[in-house]
């Protein structure tokens, strides 16, 4: 943190009283009245420290939910899981199979003496507008780059959470189980606490999803 930033409270008060009022009951009184704003001051600048990025995101949940470890931005993510750290690390999304990268033109088809129907000459693609009637013509549409088969309804998380078991089976954070009553550490866990999610919610960036893992370290 910022020294500029960190405030000496018992000094500045002191500094504010009156030097004939400067006596050990009344600095008491009025540093207990000084306490909700020296907590209001504390808590707006964490949050204005802390953006949606992902060290800061794992800064917040280590500090949350897992005060005891020392968090450190520069490890790996094997380290973290050394460590038992929650870390935050990409979504798992299905490849594209198919990437057109060419597509060629050409003049109308002409018919043969033979009638035979060939493409016309290669032409360089322009810039046309056509009516609704006209751009139903398949010739017409323009080039995906991604095959209808590769699209989906399912909607994939934009990233996942990873959360160490010790911090679930101490439930500092309650997970609901499967219907056997187990937590699986493949598929994504359910958190029941609402203020992990709210403070998610409130740092991540808007319009992001994420979805919640739990790991062992000797996994």
């Amino acid at each position: 943190m910022n020294k500029y930033t960190v405030l000496k409270w018992e000094k500045l008060l002191l500094w504010l009283i009156p030097p004939i009022l400067r006596k050990k009951t009344h600095l008491d009184w009025l540093n207990v009245l000084l306490t909700p704003l020296h907590t209001i001051y504390e808590e707006t600048l964490y949050k204005m420290q802390h953006t949606g990025q992902v060290i800061y995101l794992e800064k917040i949940l280590n500090d949350a939910y897992n005060p005891t470890k020392n968090y450190n931005p520069n490890l790996s993510t094997e380290q973290k899981r050394l460590e038992e750290l929650i870390y935050i690390d990409e979504s798992v999304r299905p490849t594209i199979q198919y990437v057109y990268l060419h597509k060629e033109y050409y003049e109308p088809r002409i018919k043969l003496p033979d009638g035979t129907l060939v493409d016309g000459p290669l032409m360089i693609p322009q810039l046309k507008i056509f009516t609704h009637a006209e751009y139903k013509n398949r010739n017409n549409k323009p080039v995906y780059l991604a095959h209808r088969k590769d699209y989906t309804t399912i909607a994939y998380a934009n990233f996942r959470v990873f959360i160490p078991e010790n911090l679930i089976a101490n439930k500092t954070i309650v997970v609901q189980p499967n219907k056997d009553g187990t937590v699986q550490k493949t598929e994504p866990i359910k958190v029941a606490n609402m203020e992990f999610h709210n403070l998610l919610n409130f740092y991540k960036l808007a319009g992001k999803s994420y979805e919640t893992y739990s790991y062992s370290p000797e996994d």
